[in-house]
Order: structure tokens, then sequence, then C-alpha cells
């Protein structure tokens, strides 16, 4: 698999993730590129000067669908994960789970940003549906600035099972949808929880709408009766983690007090 763009490639070197090669496009120089080069050293990942015919090619050989910043890399498929041994580790560790669950969203940029959003928010796993849903590729991965390297993520057929499964081990399942009569404000995030995230226009599909324990909406002000997906799952997932954070005694600030910097959206640019 190739990934391109520099904040998704840097976060696939810093996650230790499994990068076999790095390639930079002759002339392109600056702190970000230095930043890579130097995590690569440090991962003993070799990183090579291609000049720009050898990287045209790179990039259409690895089908690349966004563009790269003058970085490529070349990297192993991302791992997904068994969500029901994840829940059982989160558990363990004695956290309260906080699990996020996308059905039918196909769109990779609703994807990435999905992702970059509940990693940003410190959830312990994200799980895609089989069938009806994006995979994993370039886009998304630079989408996510680089989250999909930092956050679990399962696949699922159907997602029904992943929603029975979280209830069984205690999770309250919350759909986000548009005709829901409780505002999110109103729901307690603090609990263990899985957040279910429908699609544009669809919504949750209907078993797994009927599966959730409560429904909640975004309240709307404008002409415009919804959000983005993306957008819509920013706010919901930072409202639960203001809540969780209060629970548990700190400002929602604390708990990212010694995080890393969150990476510049100029990756998008």
């Amino acid at each position: 698999m190739t990934i391109n763009g520099r904040n998704a490639v840097f976060e696939a070197l810093r996650s230790g993730g499994d990068v076999e090669k790095v390639y930079i496009l002759y002339g392109t120089e600056g702190e970000p590129i230095d930043r890579i080069r130097a995590e690569a050293g440090r991962r003993g990942v070799p990183c090579t000067t291609l000049d720009r015919v050898r990287f045209a090619a790179m990039e259409r050989a690895g089908g690349n669908q966004s563009r790269s910043q003058g970085v490529l890399a070349t990297v192993s498929a991302i791992e997904e994960c068994d969500i029901e041994a994840r829940l059982a580790e989160v558990m363990e560790s004695g956290a309260s789970p906080f699990i996020v669950a996308l059905d039918g969203i196909t769109d990779p940029h609703n994807i990435g940003a999905i992702i970059r959003s509940a990693e940003c928010a410190g959830a312990h796993a994200l799980v895609l549906g089989r069938r009806n849903a994006g995979g994993i590729g370039d886009v998304v991965v630079r989408s996510s600035a680089g989250a999909v390297h930092h956050l679990p993520i399962a696949r699922v057929e159907p997602l029904i099972d992943a929603v029975v499964a979280a209830q069984q081990e205690g999770l309250a399942v919350v759909g986000l949808d548009d005709a829901a009569t409780i505002s999110y404000t109103e729901h307690d995030f603090s609990q263990p929880t899985m957040i279910v995230i429908g699609s544009e226009g669809e919504g949750i599909s209907r078993r797994v709408r009927r599966a959730c324990d409560v429904l909640v909406a975004i309240p709307m002000h404008g002409a415009i009766g919804s959000l983005n997906a993306s957008v819509a799952a920013g706010v919901v997932l930072f409202e639960a983690v203001r809540q969780r954070s209060l629970a548990a005694g700190a400002t929602p600030a604390g708990p990212a007090a010694d995080a890393t910097p969150a990476a510049s959206s100029g990756d998008h640019a």
C-alpha cells in the first residue's frame, strides 16, 4: 500500500507502523520534510530521493487519489483489530469504553475526518461495516492526518454484530439521528458508550437504528437541515469528551495537556 502527504507519512513513521520505505521528490525541502527524514532515520526506515519522472511513476503505480505534497511511503495494509478483543482490553485496563461506529459512510474524506476526530477525542476504537462502507485507502489515510496509525480500527459484517457485542459488554449504543427528539447534550456520555454515525441522506440503517439504546440529534437553527457527517461526528464526540472529563474530575483540556500538538490542516491543501 502506498500512502502520501506529509502529515500522513510522518504519523505512519511516528506510530511505529510497518513503513517499508519513504520517497521524497527531488527539490522538496522544508521543516516538515526534515521531520520526516529525521523520524525515518530514528525508525531505521530507508528514505530516498526521486526525480520527477520516477516520482510520478510511483504515484501512478500506487493509484493514489490525493496529492502527495512530494512525499510517498510504502506501508503494510492497516492492521484491523477484533472489536470484542479490543473491548475486553479496554475494560481490563479499568477505562470506560468509548467506541465509534460508522454505518454506511462511503466517502473516504468523511471516513478519514471522523477517524481523525475520534482519535483526537480519545476513542478506544472505530468500527466500520465491510459492506456499504468505504475501505482504508490513501484518501482515508491522508484525510485522517495519519490518525489511522494510532486508532484501532475494526471491520465487521454485519455492523449489527458489533452493536450487539457492545451492548453485551454493557455499553450504551447511541445513534446520531436527525429525526431524534433528544438533543445530544441531554445524553449521559460518561458511561461506557458506542456512538453510531450514519451516512448523509440515508442515516443509520433500519436494523442498527432499532438496536440503538437511544437516538440523539444536533439541533439545527439555520435553513440547512443537517451537517456533514464528519462535522456532526466531531460535535458529538467532543461533547462526549467534555462529559467524560468532568465525570473523571478533570477539565476537558486536562487529558490532552501532555499530548503532541495537533497536526496542521495544511496537509489537505
